[in-house]
């Protein structure tokens, strides 16, 4: 059963006050099924993406994916392509933390709220995104994380944000790990038109952080998260976790 959603001090009012169009409440439905605008952009991105790369674009894995939560889907990142990837072909409900920079425009801040999508701000401590998140898991939703907290600068991992064991750790939730590879060829930094090349995103299997021994490490956590993000990818994309 997906409990449903309160309202807490860090509710989306403090937030859509200040972001125009971002609705109030978020998120827009919260029986677990998806928003229309959510359906509207999966169908849309499936299609174009399926279109533009036809069968260079690989999606394996898709039955290691539980439809229940509490989970966290954790991701390497290297595009902007990654975003629609996962809102085109992840199955169920999803939702994700995007950079507040997305939300300055009232529609664009709209359509995310409505894809689930919710804004972070990456240059501080955001007590609202960790609260929104904790909660989704909390009531068995299921967190879309890209684990480096931005698009790498090259095909390489960097090191995971120790944020992501916090989340892990405190929410208990089950991590699923997933490689996505090629989409940094696809659209590079400052291109407006994607390139026709191969794209894979590999899901893994879902696991459970072991018991904690002693003092509990976020930075530990999240790079054993991260390590297994970097065991799919292939060796020139594992970067720091090599």
């Amino acid at each position: 059963m997906y409990a449903r959603f309160t309202r807490g001090p860090y509710d989306a009012a403090t937030v859509s006050g200040r972001l125009r169009g971002f609705p109030d409440p978020f998120p827009v439905r919260n029986d677990g099924h998806r928003p229309w605008r959510y359906r509207v952009v999966s169908f849309l991105s499936r299609a174009v993406l399926r279109a533009w790369f036809g069968a260079g674009l690989q999606v394996r894995g898709m039955e290691n994916v539980p439809l229940d939560g509490p989970m966290l889907m954790v991701c390497n990142h290297l595009s902007n392509v990654d975003a629609f990837l996962f809102g085109g072909y992840a199955p169920g409900t999803m939702f994700c933390m995007a950079k507040r920079e997305l939300y300055s425009n009232p529609a664009t801040a709209w359509i995310l709220g409505g894809c689930n999508c919710y804004p972070v701000d990456r240059g501080a401590p955001d007590r609202w995104a960790l609260r929104t998140t904790l909660d989704i898991l909390a009531r068995r939703g299921r967190v879309l994380i890209f684990v480096e907290g931005t698009r790498a600068a090259s095909p390489g991992m960097k090191r995971a944000e120790a944020g992501i064991g916090f989340l892990a750790r405190r929410s208990g939730a089950r991590l699923l790990p997933v490689a996505v590879w090629g989409t940094e060829r696809a659209l590079r930094r400052g291109a407006h038109l994607p390139r026709r090349v191969p794209v894979t995103v590999q899901f893994g299997e879902a696991f459970e952080l072991a018991p904690p021994s002693g003092r509990a490490d976020d930075r530990a956590i999240a790079d054993e998260v991260a390590a297994r993000i970097a065991a799919l990818l292939p060796p020139a994309y594992r970067g720091v976790y090599g």
